[in-house]
């Protein structure tokens, strides 16, 4: 409940900001395995004259790995994060941009705080790309799970990302590859280590690819859907669960509607 009442309050707050240009999305990602989740997001942005963007985006999750009677038919609140970034544009059409971006993102077992810098440049009228690298690290220790009990070190990992769009008519592509890699380290007693993605290392490759359509008559209004070719599952967690999902993907689909104003 907090956390929707600070997303209100940002939200009143944006609406007095200065003029320039603002989008609602409303999301819903699947994970496509049995058992995993499915999230309903919404995310607010404005862009100010200026260059300064803020927003957050509020995400809830039904666990599919649990029955309704157990978790209840309404999502639980997984997380929020408050996001800014400043944008720079210059040249004859306006084809480069630069920039930083500096997030707080808190979920129940984990508070991160994550910034970054990119550049764009857009190549024709068509064709851009832009590339960005982000480092995000926990600011309290790593919870384990829901019971309270911790361990005495920080997640602290690295995002990269090269996205590269088309727009032909009333259409948007957009593919993204993510290359993900953990900066810090702790092992186990036994010598394994504790930082590693779902595929188990400290480093991995992840893409995703999106297609957006927005209405000729209603600039405002555009749909859009995503998949994400996400990790194989190979931690033992993985092999150990009820499900089958040792050595598969971790795929997610997900749809949205915008609006911009």
């Amino acid at each position: 409940m907090k956390k929707t009442l600070l997303a209100a309050a940002l939200l009143s707050l944006v609406s007095g900001a200065a003029s320039a240009s603002s989008t609602m999305t409303l999301k819903w990602e699947h994970k496509l395995l049995d058992g995993r989740t499915d999230r309903p997001k919404f995310e607010f942005n404005h862009r100010m004259d200026n260059g300064f963007a803020f927003g957050f985006e509020q995400a809830w999750q039904y666990d599919r790995s649990k029955k309704e009677l157990e978790t209840g038919f309404a999502p639980e609140q997984y997380e929020l994060t408050f996001k800014t970034d400043y944008q720079h544009r210059w040249g004859d059409r306006n084809e480069h941009q630069a920039g930083g971006v500096l997030d707080y993102q808190t979920k129940e077992t984990a508070n991160t705080v994550r910034a970054g810098a990119y550049y764009g440049y857009r190549v024709t009228r068509d064709f851009s790309f832009k590339t960005r690298a982000r480092y995000a690290q926990n600011i309290d220790r790593l919870s384990l799970g829901d019971n309270p009990r911790y361990r005495n070190d920080y997640n602290k990992e690295m995002r990269f990302d090269l996205w590269l769009t088309y727009r032909w008519s009333d259409f948007t592509f957009v593919y993204d590859l993510i290359h993900l890699r953990k900066l810090s380290s702790e092992k186990n007693s036994s010598g394994q280590e504790q930082h590693t993605f779902d595929n188990n290392s400290q480093s991995a490759w992840e893409h995703e690819f999106s297609a957006e359509y927005r209405l000729p008559n209603a600039r405002a209004h555009a749909f859009y859907g995503k998949f994400k070719l996400k990790q194989e599952l190979l931690k033992n967690s993985h092999q150990n669960s009820e499900y089958d999902w040792y050595g598969k993907r971790d795929n997610a689909i997900e749809f949205g509607y915008k609006y911009r104003f």
